[in-house]
């Protein structure tokens, strides 16, 4: 008995971070099917390289090992030339709230002005853009919520334009956040079998 109360109570703080499952396909864009490169490699408007994610009207880069990336493969938003975007579309539900993470760096070599810096993200929930800025060193996570207005939502990252050293973009997740009656479910299921599991000890 003591020990279900327990594992309740280390449960219950745990339930208010689950999510659903990972909606971003290549999200770590990890999947390229390009030749390999050194550093950094033009991906030009529409390339298909990049699984999952569609290249705007002028390229971005992907990059490793150098120019900012995170980890892995990133993407340089600023191209070669920019400035890029790349965008995907999520199968979403009206109504429903969803969770954006991703890290946001920057290539700092040459200039390192506040315009080719700005990332801007479009589309969610049909909500006013959001812009975050990689003016400064390091790595930044970034997250938000979003409510779906639609079955289809597009989930579209650019960049600010100027020369050749942009924002960098990886690790992009989109997951949906459980409505507050699932919590209830499954706290109540908890509380039910911490009742039968008492009524079991009591004596006959």
């Amino acid at each position: 008995m003591k020990k279900l109360i327990l594992a309740a109570l280390i449960a219950a703080p745990a339930l208010s971070f689950a999510a659903g499952p990972e909606m971003v396909v290549n999200g770590s864009f990890e999947q390229y099917s390009g030749a390999s490169f050194n550093g950094f490699a033009k991906l030009a408007a529409g390339a298909s390289e990049l699984t999952g994610w569609t290249v705007g009207a002028t390229s971005v880069d992907i990059i490793n090992g150098n120019y900012g990336a995170v980890s892995g493969n990133s993407i340089d938003m600023l191209g070669t030339p920019g400035p890029g975007s790349v965008a995907q579309t999520l199968s979403t539900v009206i109504g429903q709230t969803y969770w954006l993470q991703f890290d946001l760096s920057s290539n700092r070599g040459g200039d390192n002005d506040a315009a080719g810096k700005e990332l801007t993200v479009a589309g969610l929930g049909g909500g006013a853009a959001m812009s975050f800025s990689a003016l400064t060193p390091g790595v930044a996570h970034q997250s938000y919520s979003f409510t779906a207005d639609s079955t289809s939502t597009l989930l579209q990252f650019s960049s600010g334009p100027s020369g050749f050293s942009g924002s960098v973009l990886d690790n992009v997740s989109v997951t949906a956040v459980p409505e507050p009656q699932t919590y209830a479910l499954m706290l109540g299921g908890l509380a039910a079998m911490a009742f039968v599991a008492r009524r079991r000890q009591q004596p006959q």
